[in-house]
Order: C-alpha cells, then structure tokens, then sequence
C-alpha cells in the first residue's frame, strides 16, 4: 500500500521511535518527581528533546517549550489564555476546529472574532487582515498549512501585519512542524503549537508542544503540581512550569 494520510498522521515510522518507546517503558522515572536514576533520566530525556524542538524551530532555548498531550490541548492552552472580553481576533475560514471551536466559545463571551476569507483556488485573501484590523484587535491566529487544501500560509506576511499592529501572532504548526522549515524568532512568532505524530514522525498519543517566541510568557491555565516547588502556593513564574501540570 502506497500510505498518503500523512496530514492524519505518519504510519510508516523509522525503527528508532519504537525503540525509544520500549526503552522509555523499562528505563524511565516520572520526571521531575524524585532523585533516583529512573526519573533522572527521564528528567534529562524530557530536557533534552526541549533542546531538540529548540534548534529545530530556533527558539530562544528550551525553556520556551512546553509539551501537551495533543494539538488540541497546546491550541486551547494558548488561545483561552491569551484572549478574553473586550478582545478581537482575526482567524482565518482555513483553520481547524482546534482553533475555530475555543474561538466560537469565546464569543459566546465576549471576544469579537473576523474571519480572512479564501479566493476561488484557496489561498487566502491577503489583503483582508488591513481590512478587518479594529482598534480592539488583539491576536492573530492562523494555521501554517491547510489540512483541507495543503495551502500554505504566507507566514512571514502575516508576521508584518501582526508585528505592524503589534499584535499577538500564534501560528498552528499541526500540519508543518517538522515537514517545512520554521523560524520563531524570525518570523516573530509569539505561540507556536504543534504535534509530534504527523511530519515530527514521533508516535500515535506522542506529546505535542506550545512553544513561546522571545521573551514572550504565555499566562498559566493550570494550577497544579509543580514538585521541584512544592511549598510555593502558586505555580513559580517561570516555564515551562508556568504552562502545565506535572502529575
């Protein structure tokens, strides 16, 4: 069988993944949750694959990464934590439910949302984001690549609009992350999520990743266990912590 569902996700995986998986069931501790050798090695496994989304995205450095147990979760993570009443946000008709659905729900309280429409052969209509900017416009999200269409999305155009307006620019990454070159510091990225099962070959179930652009901190949605800081009585402020619960 000639495999094409690479955009659902990647079937055929190199035999290094299935090895890693075998090994992390027999060698690796909860991270961050104890001194002994197994949950020191998954400690140092987890940091070190920060490291690698780092490089490969340029990000400012590890811990600008945070893993989710999926796209959907990275994509509502940012997006309910970033915008709330008063707010408005300019989407486009390309995204996925992942986007659009924890949009809906914030109209539904008070955030104005604006869609980019497509023309006749699915590439955006660029010259709309002028066109729908108001003076309450506070984020941009759009999608890297349609996984309708496998239209790409002028990323770096959109990049110039937000950073013009000064506005939070969050790019989901599900369908590009490791199938197209991607630079958050240069494209000015502020929240990148993305997915590790599709182009980053990992596993079905792998963690996916919210990921911050320079200097940039993304408010917590989860207050929960963070062990290294036990008796605090509030999450520290720093991340990845700041952005997920450990237990």
């Amino acid at each position: 069988m000639i495999y094409l569902d690479n955009a659902a996700t990647t079937l055929y995986k190199p035999p290094e993944v299935g090895q890693a998986m075998l090994d992390a069931l027999q060698t690796a501790g909860n991270p961050g949750r104890g001194a002994h050798a197994p949950t020191l090695h998954a400690s140092r496994v987890v940091y070190e694959t920060r490291e690698a989304l780092a490089r490969l995205f340029h990000a400012e450095g590890p811990a600008c990464i945070a893993f989710a147990s999926n796209a959907t979760q990275a994509l509502n993570t940012a997006i309910n934590g970033l915008f709330g009443p008063g707010d408005h946000v300019i989407t486009t008709v390309c995204e996925h439910n992942s986007v659009l659905r924890p949009l809906y729900r914030l109209q539904r309280q008070g955030v104005e949302v604006s869609f980019v429409d497509v023309e006749a052969n699915g590439v955006l209509c660029y010259a709309q984001f002028e066109q729908l900017l108001r003076p309450n416009t506070r984020g941009v999200v759009v999608t890297g690549a349609s996984n309708v269409t496998g239209n790409r999305t002028d990323l770096a155009f959109v990049s110039a609009f937000a950073k013009k307006h000064g506005l939070l620019f969050l790019v989901d990454a599900a369908q590009t992350a490791g199938a197209m070159l991607m630079d958050v510091q240069a494209l000015g990225i502020d929240v990148l999520c993305f997915t590790g099962h599709k182009a980053l070959l990992g596993a079905r179930r792998a963690p996916a990743g919210c990921m911050s652009g320079p200097g940039f901190r993304l408010p917590p949605l989860w207050w929960a266990a963070a062990e290294s800081t036990a008796l605090m009585n509030a999450i520290p402020p720093k991340c990845p912590p700041l952005w997920k619960p450990e237990r």
